[in-house]
């Protein structure tokens, strides 16, 4: 090797370094900001915290329509550090149909019928949360230990179902706890 050819080699190696040094690593994962938020990835989920402290693991499904920015996402969220966990769903295409029932979630071999625990968050809404303390705890352990989970609700075409990869979601879980702490 020439001595222009190992110089011009350390400075590309020496440039690839200080980009990865110039991301900003917290709580063990490289964030970025966007929309206000805190951001990293985990795999197939997202981690966002917002500046009030609100943090969630997100997983979202494209949209393949083209009808909207995704067709279903799965939220696990901390509306305050260390507040217990809310789970919620959002059914956008294929729309819900009224309340979303009968809905239920399937992690594993486990069925959870969640037509007495899903309130729509407001009246006529597509967003679904799940806040009885003892279910969320289920299903935050569901999540954790599965690789996936599928979503069954009535939908405007009928019964419909959203699978959700749940990898990288005990990291994000992690994270947004992380970051909760350092907001205390």
């Amino acid at each position: 090797m020439t001595s222009k050819t190992a110089v011009a080699t350390a400075a590309l190696v020496l440039a690839a370094c200080a980009g990865t040094a110039s991301a900003e690593t917290v709580c063990g994962a490289a964030i970025h900001s966007r929309f206000g938020e805190t951001r990293a990835y985990f795999q197939n989920v997202l981690g966002a915290c917002r500046p009030d402290g609100y943090c969630s693991a997100v997983v979202a499904l494209p949209d393949r329509t083209g009808q909207g920015v995704y067709a279903h996402q799965l939220r696990v969220a901390r509306p305050t550090p260390g507040a217990p966990y809310l789970v919620e769903f959002v059914a956008v295409t294929p729309m819900s149909a009224g309340d979303g029932l009968p809905m239920s979630i399937h992690l594993g071999r486990q069925t959870t019928d969640l037509a007495a625990l899903a309130a729509p968050t407001s009246p006529g809404t597509n967003e679904f949360r799940i806040s009885d303390a003892e279910a969320v705890r289920k299903l935050v352990a569901g999540f954790r230990r599965e690789r996936t989970a599928r979503w069954v609700y009535r939908s405007e075409a009928g019964p419909t179902s959203a699978v959700f990869s749940l990898s990288g979601m005990t990291a994000a879980l992690t994270w947004i706890d992380c970051m909760g702490v350092r907001r205390r």
